[in-house]
């Protein structure tokens, strides 16, 4: 089975139908989905945007569930690409210590959204992420450059602009916020794509724009326009800041794994914010630093942007008390701890009770071993299976 047909078989499921149904609404409404085990929430979403196809922001527990929350989302969608928003920086206030591939990630889903794509995104993320607020829309359409095949640019003029972008001039650009000119092609690495661009001139008219791997030099593909954006954690610290969810469209649709935790997180992290600003103060640096307030949330200016907004919960903690709810019928797979005997004599039993028994792996040699496997235990008893990982098996009744 693919993964396709799989989130087929749950689209047709009237509770599903009816979720989808209901999260169409753009609208301030409360649904509470229970009884998820394993990878069917990650399953739920999924069919939930294939059905919708509007814009959804998960949020997890914590920086590893997310992560796994993605990997699930990413082999079920397949071509769709899954978004996953990180936070900056290691500890507030302390912005030499930023992760630049987390502030990367963070600018290229502002610029996605802020040039809303069509079929809506899903991006995935977790609490401490969502304390740090960003650049808005109004200041990030004000610092982006556009550049598309078949339009004049002057050379001269794009290097002064990536210059006041605090853009740095390079031989070979290998990392974001870098830039090499030769002739008449201009490589840049924008803080908006996790790869850099190559733009060839035909005298002073873009000829063709291309992403390439900065290792190898190689062409990965072919682009019609670009946007460039200045790191918006050092060049634009200044700006007006916004709550993410702010920055979201209205249509989006928000799914809780513990709502309290995360406004749990979220005043805990403000608390650490304003500490390290005071810290800051009475040392009496020299810095130019905005106040907590400015630039983190708190969990009432959180809740606040919630307004008007759908909002799902899953998980064992529920938090609205006003809620539709929907119940599923599932519960966690039983450990086999690679005992093959243990494994056939549940999928015979499950058999025996008409269910159909898939096996996810992403290795297809691993589901041909079972295969054979089966065949040597007991030859009437059979699975299906899905050649992809996901994080944890579960029973649908």
């Amino acid at each position: 089975m693919e993964p396709k047909d799989l989130l087929k078989l749950y689209k047709s499921d009237s509770i599903v139908q009816t979720v989808a149904e209901k999260t169409k609404a753009n609208q301030e409404q409360y649904i509470q989905l229970k009884k998820l085990s394993g990878s069917l929430d990650a399953i739920l979403v999924a069919c939930v945007y294939q059905t919708n196809h509007q814009n959804h922001l998960v949020v997890l527990h914590d920086k590893e569930e997310a992560a796994y929350f993605h990997y699930d989302l990413q082999n079920l969608l397949g071509s769709k690409e899954v978004l996953f928003f990180p936070t900056s920086y290691k500890r507030p206030y302390e912005f030499e210590e930023t992760e630049n591939a987390n502030v990367l990630m963070r600018a290229e889903i502002l610029n996605r959204v802020n040039h809303k794509a069509s079929s809506g995104e899903i991006i995935v993320t977790y609490p401490e992420a969502l304390t740090e607020k960003v650049i808005n829309k109004r200041s990030l359409s004000k610092n982006t450059f556009s550049a598309k095949v078949g339009e004049q640019i002057d050379i001269e003029f794009f290097s002064e602009l990536l210059l006041t972008y605090d853009f740095e001039k390079t031989d070979f650009v290998y990392e974001a916020g870098q830039f090499a000119v030769r002739g008449g092609i201009l490589d840049v690495f924008s803080y908006a794509h996790d790869l850099p661009y190559r733009i060839e001139l035909f005298g002073n008219e873009i000829e063709s724009i291309r992403t390439f791997d900065p290792n190898s030099q190689l062409s990965v593909e072919q682009v019609k326009e670009i946007n460039l954006i200045p790191n918006v954690q050092t060049k634009l610290i200044q700006e007006e800041r916004q709550g993410f969810l702010e920055f979201l469209p209205n249509n989006t649709k928000v799914w809780y794994k513990d709502f309290q935790h995360t406004k749990d997180i979220i005043d805990a992290y403000f608390e650490k914010a304003s500490q390290s600003f005071s810290e800051i103060s009475n040392a009496g640096e020299n810095k130019i630093v905005l106040k907590p307030e400015n630039l983190f949330e708190t969990s009432k200016s959180y809740v606040s942007q919630t307004k008007e907004l759908t909002q799902i919960e899953f998980g064992n903690r529920f938090y609205f008390k006003q809620a539709d709810t929907f119940e599923f019928d599932s519960e966690p797979q039983p450990s086999f701890n690679k005992n093959f005997d243990l494994l056939v004599n549940n999928v015979a039993e499950n058999q025996s009770k008409q269910f159909t028994t898939l096996i996810a792996s992403d290795s297809q040699r691993q589901i041909e071993r079972l295969n054979e496997i089966f065949a040597e235990i007991d030859p009437n008893t059979s699975f299906q299976g899905l050649n992809i990982s996901i994080r944890g098996g579960f029973i649908d009744n």
